[in-house]
């Protein structure tokens, strides 16, 4: 007999919740830049805290992005005032464009009604995409948030931050990567500008692909849990006696040597795998 007064209440609970998931609103914009750069210039974009960010090589000297930006409210009211709240903005210099994103969460100064529009929203995540395509010799500097992050093709000294991303990097030069959470794969293209590898996650994985013409001295380590997968057949260690291949540990070189591939995991697995050309 309890258990059948308790069924109307659950039923009325079950409402609610349906009630307040169907008053959440959501819109999608979506805007389109084309912006001058010149060859060897340096692009930055800062991503939202949730959003994919993808840049990619495409012919001429423009930056080409979309960007995908959506954001949530309870009322059509509150909808406009996060559109307006939400987006981009660009910053041209010489040698230089930066991307920042912007939202309800940006430090700055409000008015009395944003502040409430702000309180009104706390809750309602909003994300941005971006796809960039850009000249093949930039520089490329990339902060992310949650989502995916791809850089594939540029050759230059580029720059990656992440969050909690899952990160594709196909590119020559030199390489910084670090990540607080996620996945890094990496193919390491060579050529004469490949310099260097730099690439940190705090917990997670990376997995780094080698085309066989890339030579370089490698020092993949874990410093707790996890383990260093070697699956290159060609590499040798560089000091066999001090410092023998281990779990933790891969000091190698890869054809003559050279630039530095440094690769350090915190929690998670490091994975060494040649590319066939």
């Amino acid at each position: 007999m309890k258990i059948i007064k308790f069924v109307p209440v659950a039923i009325v609970l079950c409402c609610a919740v349906l009630l307040a998931d169907a008053q959440v609103l959501k819109r999608t914009t979506v805007k389109t830049e084309s912006i001058p750069i010149g060859p060897g210039s340096t692009f930055s974009i800062m991503g939202a805290p949730l959003g994919d960010i993808s840049v990619g090589v495409a012919a001429g000297n423009t930056v080409e992005m979309t960007a995908t930006i959506e954001v949530q409210a309870v009322s059509e009211e509150d909808l406009a005032g996060a559109v307006a709240l939400t987006g981009y903005i660009t910053q041209e210099e010489l040698g230089r464009v930066g991307v920042v994103s912007v939202g309800p969460d940006t430090r700055r100064k409000f008015t009395s009604e944003e502040k409430k529009l702000l309180k009104r929203l706390q809750g309602l995540p909003y994300r941005i995409d971006y796809v960039v395509k850009l000249p093949k010799y930039t520089n490329v500097e990339i902060d992310g948030g949650q989502g995916k992050i791809s850089l594939v093709g540029p050759e230059g000294q580029h720059k990656i931050k992440g969050v909690d991303s899952d990160l594709q990097v196909t590119a020559s030069g030199f390489i910084f990567i670090t990540l607080e959470k996620g996945k890094a794969h990496v193919e390491l293209l060579g050529g004469t500008r490949f310099s260097g590898l730099d690439a940190s996650v705090v917990s997670g994985d990376i997995a780094v692909l080698r085309f066989r013409s890339v030579s370089g001295d490698i020092d993949a380590s874990v410093l707790h849990t996890g383990t260093v997968f070697n699956k290159d057949p060609d590499l040798k260690a560089r000091d066999a006696r001090k410092f023998p291949f281990s779990e933790k540990l891969v000091k190698a070189r890869a054809g003559a040597g050279g630039p530095v591939i440094k690769l350090t995991v915190g929690d998670g697995n490091v994975w060494l795998n040649p590319l066939v050309e």
